[in-house]
């Protein structure tokens, strides 16, 4: 499955956290674009893959289950802690499923944004990855 979970430096220090993400280290590659999402409770968004980008993503806040499909494999993750991260290459259907109100997700790219590059239907997702 080339999406998986990895772990994030996360320090505490009197009930207070810091979480500190490096290029080329905790994001294995070069940042390109970063971007935030805060949805509510029972939003699903995603619904699509990335013939050429790869992400990082991590739930800053609140919660969040992430549905990964690379055509062969299926797999659920599950996102709750600043300090676990999931890495999805290209090539892999992906959903999120906001599991509470507020929730905010953090996601970092190794690509500018380009509209060529996602794929929204699932049958031509099926038809790229064959």
């Amino acid at each position: 499955m080339p999406a998986k979970i990895i772990s994030v430096p996360f320090h505490i220090d009197d009930g207070n956290y810091l979480v500190v993400l490096e290029e080329k280290k905790e994001i294995p590659f070069v940042l390109s674009r970063v971007f935030f999402v805060k949805a509510g409770k029972g939003i699903v968004r995603g619904k699509h893959a990335h013939k050429k980008c790869s992400q990082l993503m991590t739930c800053v806040s609140g919660s969040v289950e992430i549905f990964c499909d690379d055509g062969v494999k299926k797999k659920t993750f599950f996102l709750d802690n600043p300090s676990i991260g999931l890495i999805i290459k290209p090539g892999v259907w992906a959903q999120q499923l906001y599991l509470q109100d507020d929730t905010v997700l953090s996601v970092f790219c190794d690509r500018p944004f380009e509209k060529e590059d996602y794929i929204h239907d699932y049958d031509e997702f099926k038809l790229f990855i064959e």
